[in-house]
């Protein structure tokens, strides 16, 4: 079950924490489906951000960066100019549309 574990705050920036399973920190599987998902939600393109494992969509308004690591396994930036609550809101309706696929 994805759900979004926790904010943080980091000098300009928000990163979310996205939980899936135990197995998050181990496998970018979650990852990948989960920014598979949001890039289709708005129709877009992934777009390689960094020499890291970090994603942008090509077309997104909120201007996500999506990133996978084995320290903090999923995590979405969230710039400083981009309106937090409508982010929270759209990550939150890409974990319940999973959710709901998962269960079915």
């Amino acid at each position: 079950m994805y759900h979004l574990s926790k904010l943080s705050r980091s000098g300009k920036e928000t990163w979310i924490f996205i939980h899936c399973d135990e197995w998050d920190f181990e496998e970018p599987d979650s990852f990948i489906l989960f920014l598979n998902t949001y890039r289709d939600s708005i129709s877009g393109k992934t777009l390689k951000y960094s020499k890291y494992t970090q994603y942008i969509v090509n077309n997104d308004e909120l201007g996500l960066i999506f990133q996978w690591d084995d320290l903090f396994g999923n995590t979405v930036v969230i710039p400083e100019n981009t309106d937090l609550q409508e982010a929270t809101q759209k990550l939150q309706a890409i974990c319940d549309k999973l959710n709901a696929a998962e269960r079915q």
